[in-house]
């Protein structure tokens, strides 16, 4: 074999692996954005389950259609858009967790601005009752006297 053919052979094989590196790389980034994909389809029942006051419903609602593009667009092979979408998902999934946090702290502190103002209310009624009482007893004891 002559040297030029050696060296040919060799470049052709270099050639070989770098696209076959390539391939194996798309097909990874393929992969990685299909099970981002279900990962996200799956969190979308969980934000479901915890928001169980139903306060996010749309925002749920927009993320599952935004899913439902995302898998379109993974079938067309564009992944370029899937990222970005994917990324959105993202963003949008923790937003609704934010709001459904927030919602729960909210409904928490209203409750527990309910027991103090209950209490409040209790305090009071308890002084009236006392003053009551006590002007009760001065009078008895000057009718007494």
């Amino acid at each position: 074999m002559k040297p030029s053919r050696v060296v040919s052979y060799g470049a052709g094989v270099v050639a070989l692996l770098l696209l076959g590196g390539g391939l194996a790389r798309a097909n990874q980034e393929a992969e990685d954005l299909k099970r981002q994909i279900e990962s996200q389809r799956a969190a979308v029942a969980d934000l479901e389950r915890v928001d169980d006051r139903r306060m996010v419903t749309d925002e749920i609602t927009l993320l599952r259609s935004w899913l439902d593009e995302v898998w379109a667009q993974y079938s067309k092979e564009e992944y370029k858009k899937v990222r970005e979408v994917v990324d959105r998902c993202i963003a949008q999934a923790e937003l609704i967790r934010q709001k459904i946090t927030a919602a729960k702290m909210t409904a928490y502190a209203n409750d527990r601005e309910g027991q103090v103002r209950a209490t409040r209310d209790k305090i009071e009624r308890t002084k009236k009752s006392l003053l009551d009482a006590q002007s009760t007893k001065k009078a008895l004891e000057m009718t007494n006297k």
